[in-house]
């Protein structure tokens, strides 16, 4: 600054201080700018540590914003619009109690309770009481699990005589090989590790302190490998199908490995969610160049959704065979989002307008729609909307300058618009991503307990675990425990290769879930 205002002293004493006015009007505009950019960057931090974590613009939030806004031909339908919505006030929740209606798959355990003795004889006439019914009282209680010894008696025979051809009963059917965990406790460390999010280390304790059985963390990462050997060819199996879909969608998030060669001692690996329906596979690269995942959807020619992440782009570009592009229209509202809460009034327009988008995706979803009648809603309901959004965006960006969190907003739409209105052609397409960014969050949730995968092995162990794992999340298995317990089983007897597809979770459940009997014919 010292050098500028000697730069104006010498140009004023020189009498060329008109010529003065055109820079230091473009330096004050880029302060300006870089200001509002730095006020808006401020916004953003205050709301990442202090604010929601949760994108919610009520109606009456937009409202008040758009009353802001100069007359504009579409305010006024937006604006009855959002009037029609319900109010959106706090509902005041009670304290929860215990219920007093336990489900009926709870198993009971009934305990009899007489009155004292001397209470079933009336105290007037002297007789006997009768019984007369029964109240029930319950009490709901919890016995934690408990460790068991299966010994296996195996006899031995042999011929008095000659004493040979001894024979003897087989051995139990090992989970792994030459290690001593049934079934049901490596599931239930796996359970542990990759469904409840505690680390080998807390189990160890865990086991000791409340159990008295001495396993060390070291003991249970070997078995938690053995296991992710055994599954892989089920993993496989259904990494397959998912793969041989029609519409996939795909999204990352990043995991630390430990590697020696690393300077620090430490890499960033990335983990690949693939999302199919109700399924869900998980692929981990070493890098985020991601050649394994390029060679695994490389017959892949359906449709691919996933966020407009610039660097995707590299990866569609290898696919040999081009898929068709969706993009997530929560991503582009999470940035007009940020622009509204930095106080440009502007971003509601664009927002009341996602907003009825995502209504009438709504609407399908609770009337229960299949593709062919979610299509037809959109093609009447959603492109008028979708046609209207586009004309808004593009005159937003000739007001907004690149830089604000206007004008980034504006930019990111109207780069990826083409893939943004894919889902109005195609039922089976979602609107955004979020159900992928959905199976990805157990994942950050158990890097705050894990920290890092001990090696890329480490990683692959953990891509095939919460493969089975996420499915069953997916699908509804209320207890997996019980489907790993029971597909390691099946597996250490011996289940034949051609039959692997029935132990994938869906057809697992299915197997599982009682049919519904035809009716009975009615009578002639």
């Amino acid at each position: 600054m010292a050098g500028l205002r000697e730069h104006c002293k010498q140009r004023v004493e020189q009498g060329e201080a008109a010529q003065l006015i055109d820079p230091l009007l473009d330096i004050i505009e880029q302060m300006n700018d870089r200001l509002v950019r730095l006020e808006h960057r401020v916004a953003q931090l205050q709301q990442a540590q202090y604010g929601s974590k949760r994108e919610r613009i009520s109606s009456g939030q937009l409202q008040l914003a758009l009353l802001q806004l100069p007359a504009h031909d579409s305010l006024g339908e937006l604006q009855a619009d959002l009037e029609q919505d319900k109010p959106e006030t706090p509902v005041r929740r009670k304290q929860a109690r215990t219920p007093r209606h336990i489900p009926q798959s709870i198993p009971r355990n009934t305990i009899l309770s007489e009155p004292p003795e001397a209470c079933k004889w009336c105290a007037d006439c002297r007789c006997e009481k009768k019984y007369i019914g029964s109240e029930y009282a319950e009490v709901l209680e919890f016995k934690p699990g408990q460790f068991f010894v299966e010994r296996t008696d195996r006899r031995k025979y042999a011929c008095p005589k000659c004493q040979s051809g001894v024979v003897i009963g087989p051995g139990p059917h090992r989970v792994l090989d030459q290690a001593m965990p049934g079934p049901g406790l490596v599931a239930e460390v796996v359970v542990r590790k990759y469904a409840d999010h505690c680390p080998l280390e807390r189990q160890s304790r865990i086991f000791c302190q409340r159990y008295g059985i001495t396993l060390s963390a070291s003991t249970l990462g070997d078995w938690v490998g053995g296991s992710a050997q055994v599954l892989e060819p089920l993993y496989k199996e259904l990494l397959r199908r998912v793969v041989s879909r029609s519409h996939l969608s795909l999204d990352d998030t990043p995991v630390r490995v430990l590697d020696k060669a690393h300077a620090k001692g430490i890499k960033r690996g990335h983990l690949w969610s693939l999302v199919s329906d109700d399924e869900v596979v998980y692929f981990y690269t070493p890098t985020w160049h991601g050649a394994p995942l390029v060679e695994l959807l490389k017959d892949f020619d359906g449709v691919l959704q996933s966020d407009g992440y610039s660097g995707l782009n590299p990866l569609y570009q290898k696919l040999p065979r081009a898929p068709k592009r969706a993009g997530c229209m929560a991503h582009a509202r999470r940035r007009f989002v940020r622009a509204l809460e930095a106080g440009d009034a502007r971003a509601a327009i664009p927002l009341a307008l996602i907003r009825k988008l995502y209504k009438i995706e709504a609407q399908a979803t609770d009337q229960g729609m299949d593709n062919a009648a979610r299509l037809q809603l959109r093609q009447s309901q959603s492109v008028p909307l979708m046609v209207q959004l586009d004309k808004e965006v593009r005159r937003l960006g000739a007001q907004a300058p690149p830089k604000t969190l206007l004008g980034q907003a504006v930019g990111y739409a109207v780069r990826q618009w083409s893939t943004l209105e894919t889902f109005l052609h195609d039922g089976a397409v979602r609107i955004d991503n979020n159900h992928v960014e959905r199976t990805l969050r157990p994942i950050g949730t158990g890097r705050h307990n894990w920290l890092f995968g001990g090696s890329d092995q480490g990683a692959r162990w953990l891509a095939i675990h919460q493969t089975l794992l996420g499915t069953c999340l997916l699908l509804g298995v209320r207890d997996p425990w019980e489907y790993l317990r029971d597909i390691l089983t099946k597996l250490a007897r011996g289940w034949p290769q051609s039959r692997l597809g029935e132990l994938l979770p869906g057809p697992w459940l299915a197997a599982r879930t009682p049919q519904a009997q035809p009716a009975p014919p009615s009578p002639a």
